[in-house]
């Protein structure tokens, strides 16, 4: 028997018989998780039934069975417990999946009820649910995060220490899990999975190494960002992370820096920049000059190119002493250092040329609009609990697609529609989206109602470079078969397949988180 029949077994057996009987058992099965609720509390069941406040709900509890509920009434809970200590921890995906597989609860069982009723039998199970910060979930945490973890209760403070140091890394730029594999020990994969599942991370996965970013103000990159895009409008990306590289060599610290091949992938699919495929421009705040780079800067703008001696002597005559002028020009993510023609010969200049962002292309604008609109939402996350889970961000990527127009083409079949023909559909699903890709505008792009959003959402067909392709199997098909037929081999409109080419899903590959 499963926990849900043992339960009810129990208060059938146990209740006395009369006109409420069947209600309270209903309101029993509701607080423990046994209904639509994903996080039941007292005041909510007192609300869904329509009797009273939290106190009147604790009452009956107690009157109906914690009064007389022992821990052997309900004996499928031991083996919950037993599969849920035979880890240290678990993310509650996996878990709910594990527990689903041994028939102790179905799929419309919520794991934080069950842990409601462990709790009143008095069975101890040393786990609690704490979201990726790893402070313990509440309803809107854990109804709005991707994930949520169990983790033991004894081993709180040592992972959160660990992860903590884990944030530290920020002075690397990207750092690399690897480095605190020995500090780690065995919470190395809880900390990666922690990493991974925050709202506002960054990783990749290549080959052995674990590299990852939080994003936020206290990362070195984003601390350079701040000073070279008060300067420049944007910048090759592949420039942009050689120059970051050489002024991270400048600094000194206990761990090595990333290589440059790691950087660029960083900056291509960081939230605080925009992304055009050819150039980088900055979303976050920009900071002040210290005086030297001012000095720098205007030095540049009177000439393209400087060697080191003309730009020492300068400097020296402006008073600045030797090590001060060595790390502004030689390490500094202002100045670009042309290498190549040996030590003595280097060739300075600055990062970019100054220019408006009214030069570049008008959906670069549009694009970067929509980029500042949704970047609020990297700290708030997109998911807003109401009386159900809405999408903050919907409304912003609608006007992305659609505002101003009264028809736009499909991105599959390419006929033109009406905009209320038309929806907006994620290249990859939104449930596998992390933060920063549901806030990238170009995770979403226009399907038709007529049948393009359905196939491609199934993966009847889907997109492979530039072309549409055939996708799984459609068994008993008979005027599905022609219109796929028409989509295959179909080219795809440059303006759509802007961004980052991972997020389409094909059949022959697991969907994965990218990060590039």
């Amino acid at each position: 028997m499963g926990i849900e029949n043992e339960l009810v077994a129990f208060l059938e057996s146990n209740i006395k018989d009369g006109v409420n009987k069947p209600r309270d058992i209903e309101i029993i099965k509701f607080y423990y998780g046994l209904k639509e609720s994903s996080w039941p509390t007292l005041e909510e069941t007192a609300k869904m039934f329509s009797i009273g406040s939290r106190e009147r709900i604790r009452q009956l509890l107690n009157a109906k069975f914690r009064d007389y509920v022992n821990n052997n009434d309900i004996p499928s809970l031991d083996n919950f417990v037993k599969i849920l200590q035979s880890k240290e921890y678990w993310l509650v995906s996996e878990f709910e999946k594990e527990i689903h597989a041994t028939g102790l609860i179905d799929r419309d069982t919520h794991i934080k009820g069950i842990f409601n009723l462990i709790e009143d039998i008095g069975i101890f199970c040393g786990f609690e649910i704490y979201n990726s910060d790893l402070k313990r979930s509440t309803r809107n945490s854990y109804t709005a995060n991707r994930n949520s973890f169990l983790i033991k209760v004894v081993d709180i403070k040592e992972v959160i220490k660990l992860l903590n140091k884990a944030k530290g890394l920020g002075r690397c730029g990207v750092a690399n899990l690897n480095f605190l594999e020995d500090d780690l020990g065995n919470y190395y994969q809880l900390i990666w999975s922690l990493i991974d599942n925050s709202p506002a991370s960054w990783i990749k996965i290549d080959r052995d190494d674990h590299w990852y970013v939080f994003e936020n103000r206290e990362n070195t990159l984003v601390n350079y960002s701040e000073k070279v895009f008060l300067v420049i409008d944007s910048c090759d990306p592949s420039i942009l992370a050689t120059i970051y590289k050489n002024a991270l060599s400048g600094r000194q610290h206990e761990y090595p820096y990333p290589p440059v091949e790691i950087i660029e992938d960083y900056l291509k699919g960081s939230a605080y920049f925009v992304n055009t495929g050819s150039e980088l421009t900055f979303t976050g705040e920009t900071t002040k000059l210290t005086d030297i780079e001012k000095d720098l800067i205007l030095f540049f703008g009177l000439n393209t190119t400087l060697s080191f001696s003309t730009l020492d002597k300068h400097l020296t005559e402006k008073g600045y002493g030797k090590p001060h002028i060595s790390k502004a020009t030689n390490y500094s993510p202002l100045v670009f250092v042309d290498k190549s023609q040996g030590l003595k010969h280097h060739v300075y200049s600055l990062i970019g040329q100054m220019k408006s962002i009214s030069k570049l292309q008008t959906a670069l604008n549009l694009y970067e609009s929509c980029v500042f609109r949704l970047s609020p939402f990297l700290n708030t996350g997109t998911d807003k609990i109401r009386n159900n889970t809405t999408r903050r961000e919907q409304y912003i990527l609608q006007d992305w697609l659609f505002k101003d127009k009264e028809h736009e083409s499909c991105a599959l079949c390419g006929e033109e529609f009406s905009v209320n023909t038309l929806v907006v559909a994620h290249k990859k699903p939104r449930s596998e989206c992390n933060e920063i890709e549901r806030l990238d505008p170009y995770i979403v792009m226009p399907l038709c109602l007529m049948g393009c959003d359905h196939l491609y959402e199934k993966m009847y067909v889907y997109i492979d470079g530039e072309e549409v392709k055939r996708g799984i199997e459609f068994s008993n098909v008979k005027a599905e078969s022609d219109f796929i037929e028409a989509l295959i081999g179909r080219k795809i409109d440059s303006k759509w397949l802007l961004g980052n080419k991972a997020y389409f899903r094909s059949p022959s590959k697991k969907l994965l988180r990218t990060n590039s």
